[in-house]
């Protein structure tokens, strides 16, 4: 993608949105509403080095979003974990739609309000304005939401998106809905030493992940943005319901932080006239790590085709399972 060409774009979709633009020294674009900052930058390579930069500068002013034709999936994690929103060539093509048919709508219509219709939309059809029944159509193209009361990170992948993603393994979609995953989110820290014989041992660590709440999984991962209510459709939902508590989850935590930062250490020691080595394992104790949990709800798409069924994270659009099912029973 030509640079110039996409920064223009940006400009024009962020000046629609009512954002004022502006030039900085660490970004190609900064577009600044109330109390929003947005650092927008285009990389045409993106990679470690850059993206890692660029989150630093960004964490002291604002948000920050990175635009590029495509981003691999490492790239991708880590720029989601610093808390980035990435633009990809398929984002971009969907900003650039909204911005049209948000323009096309407010001619002959009331512009729909923002907390009633979302990213769930799935416009299927071009709207004919000038026929009678046109507020009819319009009313059908979006999906209604309502404000859940749901400790949860936002749905940053749209049902259209998840669609798209889910299209090349499981075909032609059957049905969708949009589940809210339960996990125990914690983060931890410690800061210790321990001693043997002579020798003194620094461990120290910290970090966030989460425990499954069904399945009683760990995963070392951060999620940003965690919000106290969200906007999710008033159909083809479900809230799943923790069946591992929170105690339950704090031990296994602490399990998994305990082997995550076991330390074999190679000691020596003089004795007489020779040196003998010695391996020994060190680990913090549950005791000495700082541990706060709570529950968290993950937004996950499910994408039924004619033969599979795709779970889609719904936060930043990971594959996170593919199941076979014949009729009722999944395999």
């Amino acid at each position: 993608m030509n640079k110039q060409v996409v920064i223009d774009i940006v400009k024009n979709i962020f000046a629609n949105r009512g954002y004022s633009i502006s030039s900085s020294d660490i970004c190609d674009l900064l577009a600044e509403k109330d109390t929003e900052h947005f650092l927008i930058k285009f990389e045409k390579d993106p990679n470690y080095n850059n993206i890692r930069y660029f989150s630093n500068m960004v964490k002291r002013y604002g948000k920050g979003i990175v635009i590029s034709d495509s981003f691999d999936e490492k790239i991708r994690m880590l720029a989601l974990n610093d808390g980035l929103i990435l633009w990809d060539r398929g984002e971009l093509e969907m900003q650039i739609g909204r911005v049209v048919l948000g323009e096309a709508l407010a001619k002959h219509e009331e512009k729909p309000d923002e907390n009633e219709y979302s990213i769930f939309s799935s416009i299927q059809e071009p709207v004919k304005v000038n026929e009678p029944q046109a507020k009819e159509h319009l009313t059908k193209e979006y999906e209604k939401t309502i404000k859940v009361m749901l400790r949860c990170v936002p749905v940053n992948i749209g049902k259209k998106d998840a669609i798209s993603i889910a299209q090349a393994k499981v075909g032609t979609p059957k049905s969708q809905t949009l589940k809210f995953i339960p996990v125990w989110y914690y983060s931890y820290s410690f800061n210790i030493q321990k001693k043997y014989k002579s020798k003194v041992v620094d461990l120290t660590g910290d970090g966030e992940g989460y425990i499954h709440a069904i399945t009683g999984e760990n995963f070392f991962n951060k999620y940003r943005d965690i919000r106290e209510n969200i906007m999710m459709p008033t159909q083809n939902y479900e809230i799943m319901q923790p069946s591992i508590q929170k105690n339950d989850a704090s031990e296994k935590a602490l399990n998994s932080i305990i082997r995550e930062h076991t330390k074999q250490v190679r000691l020596n020691e003089m004795i007489g006239d020779t040196i003998v080595f010695e391996n020994r394992i060190f680990a913090p104790d549950p005791s000495e790590i700082n541990l706060n949990i709570d529950l968290l709800y993950i937004p996950v798409w499910e994408i039924k085709g004619k033969r599979e069924v795709m779970d889609i994270n719904g936060y930043d659009g990971h594959i996170m399972a593919i199941k076979v099912y014949n009729d009722a029973e999944m395999v």
